[in-house]
């Protein structure tokens, strides 16, 4: 499982399958993509920031 959490503080879980549909997308739109320890961050084009990080089990 991940933690998308988002710019303004609000966050939930998602699986790989929704992690790998949001990183294919952000690439597809050409949205910066940072690799972070455990996951990455996206830059949306209004400068806000989404991050994708691995839940500890």
């Amino acid at each position: 499982m991940f933690r998308l959490t988002f710019d303004g503080g609000r966050s939930l879980l998602v699986d790989e399958d929704a992690r790998l549909h949001l990183l294919r997308t952000a690439a597809r739109r050409r949205h910066p993509i940072t690799r972070v320890r455990g996951g990455h961050v996206v830059t949306l084009p209004c400068g806000r920031m989404v991050a994708l990080i691995a839940e500890a089990v």
